[in-house]
């Protein structure tokens, strides 16, 4: 009976019956793709081995473990390819219902007509799967002997929202609209059509543009994998950093480097220096990790990875392109740094087209090398002669799980013209023991003039920072009324740097079982943002339009500060971010991930003292204080009069 059921059988009905071969997307490439040659510049049978890098991506895709991809890349560097590689495995060894999204619907009548149907026709396998009418491979869907491929700009919401898919292909996903239309996001609305599909598969692959990209987003979602190389020399994996690509100190005109093509990498490891003839080599060697591992130079990795890899995130650089040399790098890299780069976008190209990094504008970046020059000759907890007023700023933490407290403070002293010293620093496990430091005794003079000469000067107000643990500020400032104020930052630009808050007048909670109104205190918002321009606008000095100094810095530190100190204070840089209408407004973000800024937060906080305590109304004697001029009144015409009445 099975003999006679199988003479009878069609091939095409054979062949629905035969199980899918278990080979990854690399694999079913290098047998059954074909590069056309009017598109590709290197036609002919695909080779993974041309671009290593790409196979960790592509086999990604066979992983049933894993549900979306998202690579990060720069352009012409075989990304795109490797999706279209993922999506002939579905037609040939896997089939069910596709979709593929480009930015506009121009571009997919062009990866139509000058990709895909190329790479269908091209290859026999693919082609074997075609229904051998001419009209099933149109611009808009690709009718196959068992799946439909669908194509759909990310504007159209028809395109994007009418079908069920089970897999989901986007392209360059940076260009798309933030809208489809009048419906919602284009990558949202076209993830929903794969809800019904228990196995389904996302891809998405992009050169990212800005921190607030959707390839950006996407891939921190991620278990972020680098690509590790190993060092020739020393054998330690890295990945490739632009910073240790090196020219001669001579050469610095891009066309002369591209002409002599000196550039070698120098390993950040062992220092030994190679050239890009060996590059090939090295990336073949190459191995994909995900955030949280490492690999020691005998192949064994180490750690865990931080996220599953469910989502699996790639991102890598031109450095390891076959087709970008390393001269051709640096050239651009001159090019983009020069004033004209600059200004017509190069920067922004390069870090998005050879580092597949997002761009981000960045305002003056304080060096914490440039604050040592600034210690003013005096020792720790001594106050300079000139000064007028102290102030104190501290940052409250508490542990939660541990109950160990620690509170960061700093007192600064102003005087004439917004001049200021930091006194001291440093930070203590208690409440008493800031008291002790700070609170309960005057500081002496730095120019040892005595008590009885000249009174020491005492903290005249203490700002804390409340949030960590209101109730514990609450409680201790209450205690000390006008003298300690509790504060809580908000990032501006606000109306008012100060702003005080009557949220908390009658905030109530239970100490040894009685209730404590905390009746007259106020908690004061602290826009972090002024604060912090004011901050490190002191210890940079005014500068003109040329950006050249014209007037001193405000700022001097004790002689004994420590390192850390600067550090932390410079562990936070302004950078322009814009929205999705091109708006852009200034904030200030880490400079690394989880990076301490408690000195910066210190100087916030005493900054907005002395603005509290007026230290900005300082005047020598004798000098005269600028009234700003009184706004004139617009007289308002009989007939403007009229008009405003007929509006309402």
């Amino acid at each position: 009976m099975v003999r006679t059921l199988t003479k009878i059988w069609t091939e095409s009905e054979k062949a629905a019956w035969r199980l899918p071969e278990k080979i990854t997307v690399s694999q079913w490439a290098d047998r059954h793709r074909v590069l056309d040659s009017r598109t590709s510049a290197e036609p002919g049978p695909w080779r993974t081995d041309r671009t290593p890098y790409l196979r960790g991506i592509m086999d990604c895709f066979t992983d049933p473990e894993v549900e979306e991809i998202t690579v990060v890349k720069p352009p012409q560097s075989g990304g795109t390819e490797s999706l279209y590689n993922m999506l002939g495995n579905c037609i040939s060894e896997d089939p069910s219902p596709a979709l593929l999204v480009m930015p506009r619907d121009e571009d997919c009548d062009y990866a139509v007509e000058n990709r895909l149907r190329p790479m269908v026709q091209a290859s026999s396998e693919l082609s074997s799967h075609t229904t051998g009418r001419s009209w099933d491979l149109s611009k808009r869907e690709f009718f196959f002997d068992r799946m439909t491929l669908y194509f759909a700009g990310s504007n159209s919401p028809a395109g994007l929202g009418t079908k069920p898919i089970r897999y989901l292909f986007l392209d360059e996903t940076d260009k798309y609209p933030p809208f489809a239309g009048k419906e919602a996001n284009p990558i949202d609305l076209a993830t929903k059509r794969t809800i019904t599909f228990w196995d389904r598969k996302i891809v998405k692959i992009s050169t990212p543009t800005t921190a607030t990209g959707h390839i950006t987003i996407s891939y921190k979602r991620s278990n972020m994998q680098r690509y590790y190389l190993p060092c020739i020399h020393c054998g330690e994996y890295r990945t490739w950093k632009h910073v240790q690509l090196k020219v001669p100190k001579t050469l610095r005109d891009p066309d002369e480097i591209r002409e002599k093509q000196d550039v070698w990498y120098e390993c950040e490891v062992c220092g030994y220096k190679f050239r890009e003839e060996v590059k090939e080599k090295l990336v073949a060697a190459g191995i994909w990790l995900p955030e949280g591992q490492t690999i020691a130079p005998d192949g064994n990795v180490h750690g865990l990875a931080k996220r599953s890899k469910r989502r699996s995130g790639f991102s890598y650089s031109a450095h390891i392109s076959p087709w970008v040399s390393w001269s051709e790098i640096m050239a651009q890299w001159f090019e983009a740094n020069t004033e004209e780069g600059i200004a017509i976008g190069k920067l922004m190209d390069f870090k998005n087209a050879i580092l597949a990094e997002p761009f981000e504008e960045t305002g003056r970046k304080i060096k914490s090398s440039q604050l040592h020059k600034l210690k003013g000759g005096f020792n720790k907890a001594t106050v300079p002669p000139e000064t007028l007023v102290l102030v104190a700023g501290c940052d409250y933490h508490k542990s939660k799980a541990r109950g160990i407290v620690r509170i960061d403070y700093e007192v600064r002293g102003f005087g004439y013209g917004m001049r200021n010293w930091v006194i001291t620093t440093g930070s203590v496990p208690s409440f008493d023991k800031l008291d002790e430091e700070i609170l309960l005794s005057p500081f002496p003079w730095a120019d040892g003039m005595s008590n009885e000469e000249k009174p020491y000067l005492a903290v005249m107000v203490m700002f804390i920072d409340s949030g960590y643990e209101p109730d514990d500020v609450y409680e201790y400032c209450r205690q000390r009324p006008g003298f300690t104020i509790p504060t809580k930052g908000e990032p501006g630009p606000r109306l008012k740097p100060l702003q005080p808050s009557d949220l908390e007048t009658a905030t109530e909670y239970r100490l040894r079982h009685k209730k404590v109104r905390y009746r007259g205190m106020q908690l004061m918002i602290v826009d972090t943002f002024y604060f912090k321009n004011q901050v490190t606008s002191w210890v940079e000095g005014r500068r003109d339009e040329n950006d050249k100094i014209i007037a001193k810095t405000l700022t001097s530190f004790y002689d004994e500060i420590p390192y850390y100190y600067f550090t932390e204070f410079t562990n936070e840089q302004k950078i322009k971010v814009r929205d999705t209408r091109g708006n852009a407004r200034w904030l200030w973000k880490l400079v690394g991930t989880g990076v301490p800024t408690h000195s910066l937060d210190t100087a916030v906080l005493c900054a907005a003292a002395g603005f509290y305590k007026g230290v900005h109304y300082l005047k020598r004697p004798g000098e005269k204080r600028i009234k700003p001029a009184a706004a004139k009144k617009k007289k308002i015409t009989l007939s403007e009069l009229q008009r405003r009445r007929r509006m309402r």
